[in-house]
């Protein structure tokens, strides 16, 4: 989608112009775009592997248990990686504990609690707004071709 669409735009897209919609569906429409992000976020973080696959020359079977990433673990390196906040920073900022998150970055727990990945979410979207408005750009344009 090359031309730049506002955020009032891109829920005028996915809703129509006047969304009035009950709670159920709010949750509804949340789960569906928060599993589209999560789609997104894969692809992303896949291809960062991808050159690495490559180089080694994985099996199929290799390359699809590599390819199960763990979005919340991809998430927390990426926010370390702007320098914005350190592994100390995240903790206070969300709430969880430091711990949590060195168990969630080394692959220990791979199933955080939904709580605590939405303050996660909310975290990784203040530090990359760009990737996330790409994102649900993407979504919307989506949409638009498939209605």
């Amino acid at each position: 989608m090359e031309e730049d669409v506002s955020k009032a735009d891109l829920v005028c897209c996915l809703l129509g112009p006047t969304p009035t919609l009950y709670p159920s569906e709010k949750n509804l429409l949340e789960i569906k775009l928060f599993f589209h992000i999560c789609n997104e976020l894969t692809k992303i973080f896949n291809s960062r592997y991808s050159e690495f696959q490559r180089l080694i020359k994985f099996s199929h079977y290799q390359e699809d248990s590599m390819c199960n990433i763990q979005v919340m673990q991809e998430i927390i390196k990426d926010i370390l990686s702007t320098n914005e906040y350190s592994l100390t920073g995240i903790a206070t900022h969300t709430q969880i504990p430091e711990e949590i998150l060195t168990d969630l970055i080394i692959g220990i727990n791979n199933n955080p609690t939904f709580e605590s990945s939405k303050k996660i979410f909310e975290l990784h979207i203040s530090v990359r707004p760009k990737l996330y408005d790409e994102i649900m750009k993407k979504i919307a344009f989506e949409y638009l071709n498939f209605n």
